[in-house]
Order: C-alpha cells, then structure tokens, then sequence
C-alpha cells in the first residue's frame, strides 16, 4: 500500500473514534439587583434538534425547574425564577434553543451598605449553576459537571468590560460548555468568597441612594420637622 493511501486510511479510522460536538452550550448570567440567566444551546446536531423537539423532555420552565429544585436541596428557598412561559425557546431553521430567565431572591443577591466607604456591598451566590437537565432520553446536560469548579479556578476579565468570570470547560466530547458571570461595570474590587461558590463586589451607591444614606438628609428632615411644629403651634396660639 502506497504511503499515501496509507495515511488517509489512518486518518478517517482515527476521525472515525472521534465523538463529535454536538452543541455550543453557553450561559451568560448578567448580575445586578437579581441575575439575568440566559442559556443558549448553539448548532445543535440536526437528528439531536429534532429529537428533542419530539421528545418534548425540554421545554421553557425544564430549566427554571430545574435551578430552584438545585437550590432549594441546598436550603435555599428564598428564591424565585422568573420567565415568560409563552416563549419560544427553539429556532427550527438554526437548529438553536434559547432559553432566558430571571433569578431573584435574598438566597442569590443579597445587597449590604459598606459603612466605611458606603458602597453597595454583593453577595451573590452562583451555587445554582450546578444542576442538570435532560434533553431526550439519552443525552442530558450536567452543569455541575462542567461548571462546578470553584469560582477561584475561573478566568476573571477585569480589564474588559463588561468584567467577567470565565470558565470553559474542555473534557466533555459531546458538547462544548461555557460560562460567564457578568458584572456590573462599575465593579469594584470583584473577589470570591472563601465558600468558592459567592462572588462578592462593590458598586457606589447613586445619587438617590446617597442621599437617602446620607446623616445631612436625616438633620435637615428633623429641623423641618421641628419647624412645622414650630408653626403650628404659633398658628394655634394666634387662633
């Protein structure tokens, strides 16, 4: 057998013992006042598209579901997921499901005020991100599987914005996941929390906020007090 011949036989045998990817599977969660989940499945392989399709084991409330029942084995039950239950999550023509949602809750995004610098101070657990999902009746998606890493072994971009962690996982021969927390972009001092799952990060509070914080606010609100009093009393005196 000529050399040639030879190493395209090598090749297609050893592309042969290849698992394709079936899909790009990506989260991109925004966090602010609550956190903005959206999950995209991406160039799904066709004959998997249409049996998930079939199946009707995914739908629009598979992944909310599926994140309180993570949450709530966890003891953390003030939680809430927020959807349209009207959405459509498949694109049929790019073989794509996209499916968005909002996280609320004390459990997830709890918010103090720093008295030193009196900035908002986040505590915003992302434990929720370790859950799993069937999509047909032989493939599932493990999310704890391909992000349960300690968030300290994510990528942070803090030099870009919108700041982000970042984490890629690279062992799974079927799909091929992606996750990003994203932060607001007046982050300051973005760090994890020794528990490896809490993000902790300050923002400046806003005008309205400052104002309302503020002890010069409080002063002026009882000398206006005292004034009305003040006048009322006259104006009783006078009557």
């Amino acid at each position: 057998m000529r050399k040639p011949a030879a190493i395209s036989l090598l090749l297609v045998l050893l592309a042969s013992l290849v698992t394709p990817v079936y899909a790009a599977v990506i989260i991109r969660a925004t966090i602010g006042q609550n956190i903005h989940i959206v999950l995209s499945l991406e160039n799904l392989n066709s004959s998997i598209y249409n049996e998930i399709v079939q199946q009707h084991l995914f739908n629009v409330s598979t992944i909310p579901q599926a994140i309180l029942q993570n949450l709530e084995q966890r003891g953390l039950e003030d939680a809430e997921c927020v959807y349209d239950p009207s959405q459509n999550i498949f694109n049929n023509s790019a073989k794509s499901i996209h499916v968005e949602l909002l996280l609320i809750g004390q459990d997830v995004v709890h918010i103090t005020i720093n008295k030193t610098t009196m900035n908002k101070i986040y505590n915003v657990r992302t434990n929720w991100r370790k859950f799993q999902v069937n999509l047909t009746d032989s493939y599932s998606l493990d999310f704890n599987d391909y992000f349960g890493s300690p968030l300290v072994e994510w990528k942070l971009e803090d030099k870009t914005m919108p700041i982000h962690y970042y984490y890629s996982f690279t062992s799974s021969n079927e799909f091929d996941p992606a996750c990003y927390f994203i932060l607001p972009s007046t982050a300051i001092n973005p760090q994890v929390a020794e528990d490896g799952d809490t993000l902790l990060f300050e923002l400046p509070l806003s005008v309205g906020e400052s104002m309302l914080s503020s002890p010069l606010l409080i002063l002026v609100a009882l000398i206006i007090v005292n004034l009305v009093a003040i006048f009322y009393r006259r104006v009783r005196r006078v009557k």
